[in-house]
């Protein structure tokens, strides 16, 4: 049997593992206190609060397809730590924009906000996911995914905890008080000024003395037409019903966590489920990273591990909610209240096979490719389709349509790439990308002392001077 990746590399700043952890930590508190937000009502307080906030984010989302699919052009022009900065900038903005909101009531402010969280939003997730696919090795590749995924719980656990220990001992289903806002907008700031320690990809250096990359700067021109013609790619264009729901959950859990629970049963909820979420999301990385098994079975393992309970938890979910009216909302729901136990158990296996989601697509979004360039593309596809799916739920259920068609939508989604991962991971998946593509530096233990690569069959290496990239070939044999 082979061994987990489980070890966590020793701390230097230009290890690929710390980067990504710094670049993990820019989205742990920027969207994942977004998260949190969304699942507290923020932006409460008013007799139009709900309705606005509804089409605050339907707005951002729209202007987040555009940007997370042009982020890696702004990614590749001015460097990932200034463009990381500055999508992190946003989300102090928006955070300000649903307090002035709900103190009051007025929308002029908070449209701007949207608009500005439209755009940073591309940029913090496309600088993450780039690093996240493109700088670990292929047997990391769960690893960096699980960590980045990791500190995005991370940072919903502390916009969790930080209402809930403020709203404990009250019982309403009132807004979010100011100093939630207040704590979100500080911990922002400083991830800003954390954002500008991330390096280009040049500047990394593995453990074993190589490399991550050889990207250089080639006009934005350039930058704009690759960028295009990788977002053409069909294995990416499959993807894209696997892509939509992929955030959806966030729009409904939240709409039917604020229309059935009260303030501090809303901030159990969250809090508790981001909590559960990073154990369960631990065993995916072991799936993942199993280096006894191969890529194609580790694909299989983990997108049966993930796709089972996200099967179960939907169709449990719309046997619930199919008599919700969403005109005539119940008394709210407080933990002390008889049934609590079943709503917790489903939200929880919701919440975490939804999220896990995630971590499938980048995982096979890894499988294509270990180029910086393209990984960045690739990422920014991924997040324009998400965008562009939780828009159109965030529109949906600011008509209040009942909440069983807007789960069976959702869950007809995920079926769909189900289906979809099912055939990549039968077909698609390589066992290795190294070799195959430019930009891409090989490892030094992966070659060998003789130059041939003894983990990959069906791999020859040519004659070369640099260790660090090598000038290699594929044999014609299936990889």
């Amino acid at each position: 049997m082979g061994k987990f990746v489980d070890t966590v590399p020793q701390f230097r700043y230009r290890s690929p593992f710390w980067q990504n952890f710094i670049s993990g930590l820019t989205t742990a508190f920027t969207a994942g206190i977004y998260v949190a937000l969304n699942l507290l009502g923020a932006g409460g307080g008013q007799p139009n609060s709900a309705q606005v906030s509804t089409r605050l984010n339907a707005c951002l989302n729209s202007i987040w397809v555009l940007s997370s699919a042009l982020g890696s052009v702004v990614l590749h022009t001015i460097g990932p730590g200034i463009t990381a900065c500055l999508g992190v900038g946003g989300y102090i903005i928006y955070v300000g924009g649903l307090w002035y909101l709900s103190e009051t009531g007025k929308a002029a402010f908070p449209y701007f906000s949207a608009v500005c969280i439209g755009i940073s939003a591309g940029l913090v997730f496309v600088t993450n996911g780039y690093i996240m696919l493109s700088y670990p090795e292929e047997k990391e590749k769960g690893l960096y995914v699980t960590t980045g995924f990791g500190l995005l719980a991370g940072g919903e656990m502390i916009g969790g905890i930080i209402p809930l220990l403020i709203s404990r001992n009250n019982d309403s289903s009132g807004g979010v008080p100011n100093a939630v806002y207040i704590a979100f907008i500080v911990i922002m700031g400083l991830t800003a000024i954390a954002a500008l320690f991330i390096l280009p990809p040049n500047k990394i250096k593995r453990d074993d003395g190589s490399g991550v990359a050889a990207v250089k700067y080639r006009g934005l021109l350039v930058e704009l037409k690759s960028n295009l013609m990788d977002l053409c790619d069909k294995r990416l264009l499959i993807m894209i019903p696997c892509f939509l729901p992929a955030e959806a959950y966030l729009v409904y859990l939240g709409s039917v966590n604020a229309f059935h629970n009260n303030l501090r049963t809303r901030c159990l909820l969250s809090f508790m489920s981001v909590v559960l979420q990073i154990p369960f999301s631990i065993i995916l990385q072991k799936i993942f990273d199993h280096n006894g098994y191969k890529r194609r079975t580790r694909a299989k393992l983990g997108l049966a591990y993930v796709s089972i309970p996200l099967t179960a938890a939907w169709i449990w979910e719309m046997v619930r909610v199919r008599n919700y009216d969403r005109h005539s909302p119940p008394t709210p729901m407080d933990w002390t209240d008889d049934g609590f136990a079943a709503i917790f158990v489903l939200f929880m296996i919701n919440w975490i096979a939804s999220t896990l989601w995630q971590y499938v697509v980048m995982y096979f979004l890894g499988t294509l490719t270990n180029d910086p360039i393209k990984s960045s593309h690739y990422t920014g596809g991924f997040r324009a389709c998400l965008a562009a799916g939780e828009s159109v739920l965030f529109g949906l259920d600011s008509l209040k349509i009942p909440y069983i068609k807007e789960a069976g939508i959702i869950f007809a989604f995920y079926l769909a790439g189900i289906c979809i991962y099912m055939y990549m991971a039968f077909f698609v998946v390589e066992e290795t990308k190294y070799f195959q593509e430019e930009n891409v530096v090989v490892p030094i233990h992966i070659l060998g002392e003789t130059g041939n690569v003894d983990a990959v069959d069906g791999i020859e290496i040519k004659e070369s001077t640099t260790p660090e990239k090598m000038d290699v070939g594929v044999d014609t044999k299936t990889v």
